[in-house]
């Protein structure tokens, strides 16, 4: 992961979700893509079961669903978001 660990990536990513306004919230639940995004209350909600690996995907996939392009954002987190926006695409 391009020399960030695992822990300092989710931190970065919850950096990032915070420049859009969101906040992250890990809860259980039945989640069909690990994530749901609640725009009106500007909120991440990522399944706490999840690997580190997997909460790592599945929030660079909903920053990738927000959009960042209008925000600052470390080059090894957006090559992150943008991989895995193209996974999602039906990958």
């Amino acid at each position: 992961m391009s020399g960030m660990d695992k822990e300092a990536m989710l931190e970065e990513l919850r950096e990032t979700c915070e420049q859009l306004g969101y906040t992250i919230r890990y809860e259980k639940g039945d989640f069909g893509g690990g994530h749901c995004i609640l725009k009106e209350q500007r909120l991440l909600v990522v399944n706490k079961r999840f690997t580190i690996e997997r909460k790592i995907s599945t929030v660079a996939r909903a920053l990738g669903e927000l959009g960042v392009d209008a925000i600052f954002v470390k080059p090894a987190v957006r090559d992150l978001i943008e991989t895995e926006r193209g996974r999602g695409d039906g990958a």
